[in-house]
């Protein structure tokens, strides 16, 4: 599956292994994504959903903490700069 980062201005794209969350995706890709706690509590790593599904699509916001949020779709694109830090 093709995930696409928008972090920092910066757009990449990295093939990815179904199952990880989107967070351990950007890591792995050496992306530098906002995180602290890793367990969904903080809301550090909350990241707007510009296209396709993730696990945690709840609201109609499209804001997911990306610690928690599988990719669902073939193909998915996280901005990490629509959303204010914590």
């Amino acid at each position: 599956m093709k995930i696409q980062f928008i972090l920092g201005g910066v757009e990449t794209e990295v093939e990815a292994e179904s199952g990880r969350n989107l967070l351990d995706i950007a890591l792995v890709a050496r992306l530098r994504p906002p995180y602290s706690c890793l367990e969904g509590h903080c809301g550090t790593c909350e990241a707007f959903i510009e296209h396709g599904e993730t696990s945690e699509d709840k609201t109609d916001t499209h804001i997911v903490r990306t610690c928690q949020a599988i990719p669902k779709s073939d193909s998915v694109r996280v901005n990490y700069d629509k959303v204010e830090p914590k």
